[in-house]
C-alpha cells in the first residue's frame, strides 16, 4: 500500500483480516476443519503478504477499496499488478 494514501477498513473482510473459504475450497484437503482464510483484498493478495484490514481509499468517492487488479509482465517471470480504482499495487516475481 502507498504510505501516502489516506486508508479504511477493508470492505472484504470488515477489518477482521479474515474471509470465509469458498465451497470449492472447503473441499481440499489442507482446509479441513478451517472455514475462514487470510483475506485476499488487504494484503494477502502480496507475495508473503498478511492481511491488515486495511485498504487505500478508493480516487472517485474516498470509500475503501474493494479493488480491482490488473497485471502487466515486467519481465520473463514478473508481473506487476495495480488497482484502477485507487492505484494500490504488488509484484510477483515467480522466479527462473
Amino acid at each position: 500500500m502507498q504510505d501516502t494514501q489516506e486508508l479504511g477498513i477493508c470492505p472484504k473482510c470488515h477489518g477482521t483480516r479474515k474471509i470465509p473459504l469458498s465451497d470449492v475450497e472447503k473441499t481440499y484437503s489442507w482446509n479441513k476443519g478451517f472455514t475462514t482464510k487470510e483475506c485476499d483484498n488487504c494484503g494477502a493478495q502480496r507475495m508473503y503478504g498478511r492481511p491488515s484490514g486495511k485498504v487505500n481509499l478508493r480516487f472517485d468517492n474516498k470509500e475503501p477499496c474493494l479493488h480491482e487488479y490488473s497485471g502487466r509482465n515486467s519481465g520473463r517471470c514478473r508481473t506487476v499488478y495495480s488497482c484502477k480504482h485507487c492505484g494500490d499495487s504488488y509484484e510477483i516475481d515467480s522466479g527462473d
